[in-house]
């Protein structure tokens, strides 16, 4: 009778252990309506559409991009180091899509960290904030070390998410001193989470240095997490 009893006690603990951990793998897999790829417009010039990486370079070395396309994404190739635009841009649109890695041993910033670096200067951050608490302005959505979104509009993980970037260079007199801020509109996941907003910080951490430009490439960065992009093109705005 006791060991019947000790069996019955074992196999309940065990029935519990796998209810609470359902709701977290659930939770982890909770499928929303997909982002739609948006097709680039005319007059768009695209960064990236699933074929090849002609329009980057490596930051470091200047050479030919180094990261993974794989089934038309652009996967970041950890070690190999940040990718700016070849070209250099102004004022303009940019839309990429992204997706975070599964990473669940990892927290904070060592979770599904990347950015998106306007004029190879201004942050958007990019990271794994489902669920996954850090710290100010540091998460998704953030001009990172700046601002922090207006809401979290976070996908789990594995899932693409969105970002519309309006973006406005600061303009230097001929001394190169600002005389405006550079401003900064973003949707995301097609919620406006920043609206016109003056970057008055400088450039933000992890930047790919030097002078604040009036133009500068887009820069993607390798964080050390595998996140992956697509569907990368850029629309110059008119004054």
């Amino acid at each position: 009778m006791k060991s019947v009893c000790a069996y019955t006690k074992i196999r309940w603990m065990w029935v519990l252990c796998v209810l609470s951990v359902i709701p977290v793998i659930a939770n982890a897999d909770q499928q929303l309506k997909p982002i739609k790829e948006v097709k680039p417009p005319k007059g768009a010039i695209v960064l990236f559409n699933g074929k090849n990486t002609d329009a980057w370079e490596q930051l470091n070395t200047k050479g030919p991009c180094q990261w993974l396309i794989s089934d038309g994404d652009l996967k970041v190739n950890v070690g190999t180091g940040n990718i700016i635009t070849k070209r250099l841009f102004k004022d303009y649109h940019l839309h990429l899509e992204f997706m975070e890695p599964y990473m669940p041993n990892q927290t904070s910033q060592a979770r599904g960290n990347s950015g998106v670096y306007n004029l190879g200067q201004y942050e958007i951050q990019v990271l794994d904030s489902y669920n996954n608490p850090t710290y100010k302005c540091g998460s998704c959505g953030s001009i990172y070390g700046f601002k922090e979104p207006d809401k979290n509009m976070s996908r789990p993980p594995l899932q693409w998410q969105s970002y519309d970037i309006f973006f406005h260079a600061p303009r230097l007199d001929d001394s190169g001193k600002v005389v405006k801020y550079p401003t900064v509109t973003v949707i995301w996941n097609g919620v406006k989470v920043h609206d016109n907003v003056e970057i008055t910080c400088g450039p933000t951490t992890a930047s790919m240095g030097g002078p604040i430009l009036a133009e500068g490439p887009i820069m993607l960065q390798d964080h050390g997490c595998p996140v992956t992009y697509r569907n990368i093109w850029i629309v110059e705005l008119k004054k």
